[in-house]
C-alpha cells in the first residue's frame, strides 16, 4: 500500500509519519508532502492509494487538494486530519467522499484499523477488477480471433500492459496468448473443416485467421495431431490434444 501524507506544519507532518509507519500494515510505503502542491507533484509519479491530509494549508487547502487529485486521476482515497471539529468541515468532507475525518492529535489505534480497512478494499478491488478485465478479455479474443491479432494490439485495445494481459491468460485460462489464440483458431477450423467440405483447406485456413496454408497445416497438425485434409476425411473425430477442451 502507498500513503502520502500532508501537512504545513513540518514538525507535525514528521510526527504524524512517524506514527503512520508504525500503525500501517507491513510493506506500505509513506511519502509525505508539506503542501498541497508538493503533494500534487508527488501523485503524479507515486499514485498513493490513500492520502491523509490536513485541511487549512496556504494557497491551496485540502479540499482543493482532494477535488483536484481526483480529476486527474492521482488518487481517490482521502483521509482528513485536522484540529477543526466544525460540522461544516464534516459536511463538506462527506461531501467530498473522504475515507474518514479524524481529529489531531492523531489516534495509532484507530489510524492502524482505519489503514488495515484500506488495504482490506484494495484486493477487493483488485479482485473485481481482474475478472472484468478477463472477461473483456476473452469476449473480444472469442469475438475477433479470425484476425491478425497479437499481444501488443490487444494491449492498445484494452489499454493494459501486455505483460498483464499475458499474466491474466495464464492464470484465468492455464495457456500463454498464442497457444490460446491458436485453440480458438482451431476449434473453429475443425467446425468448418466439417460443415464446409467442399471449401478448399487453404480457405478455411484464412477464414480463422491463417493467411499461410503451410503453417495452419503445421499449427493445426500440432493442436489436432492430423493434418487439415485428414481430419476432414476422417469419420472419427476425437478429442484434440495439447489440453484443449471439446
Amino acid at each position: 500500500m502507498r500513503i502520502l501524507t500532508v501537512d504545513d506544519e513540518p514538525l507535525i507532518l514528521n510526527g504524524l509519519v512517524k506514527i503512520i509507519r508504525e500503525a500501517a500494515p507491513s510493506g506500505t510505503e509513506v511519502r509525505e508532502a508539506l503542501n498541497a502542491y508538493e503533494a500534487l507533484a508527488l501523485m503524479k509519479d507515486f499514485v498513493p492509494d490513500v492520502t491523509i491530509t490536513d485541511l487549512n494549508m496556504p494557497e491551496k487547502n485540502g479540499f482543493q487538494l482532494i477535488e483536484e487529485a481526483k480529476q486527474c486521476g492521482w488518487c481517490d482515497r482521502f483521509i482528513i486530519l485536522t484540529g477543526y471539529d466544525e460540522f461544516e468541515y464534516v459536511r463538506k468532507a462527506l461531501r467530498a467522499g473522504v475515507v474518514d475525518y479524524l481529529l489531531k492529535p492523531i489516534d495509532k489505534v484507530e489510524i492502524a484499523s482505519l489503514l488495515e480497512r484500506v488495504q482490506g478494499e484494495l484486493p477487493s478491488e483488485f479482485d473485481a477488477e481482474y475478472t472484468c478485465h478477463a472477461q473483456r478479455i476473452l469476449a473480444y479474443m472469442k469475438t475477433h480471433f479470425r484476425k491478425d491479432l497479437s499481444l501488443d494490439h490487444l494491449a492498445d485495445m484494452m489499454n493494459l500492459h501486455p505483460n498483464y494481459i499475458s499474466s491474466l491468460f495464464k492464470k484465468e485460462t492455464g495457456h500463454t496468448f498464442v497457444n490460446y489464440l491458436n485453440m480458438l483458431r482451431i476449434k473453429e477450423a475443425q467446425k468448418l473443416l466439417l460443415a464446409k467440405r467442399d471449401l478448399p483447406v487453404s480457405a478455411i485456413g484464412q477464414q480463422v485467421g491463417y493467411d499461410n496454408k503451410h503453417y495452419f497445416t503445421k499449427v493445426f497438425k500440432k493442436y489436432t495431431g492430423t493434418t487439415p485434409g485428414t481430419y476432414r476425411n476422417s469419420e472419427h473425430l476425437g478429442l484434440i490434444e495439447g489440453g484443449m477442451e471439446s
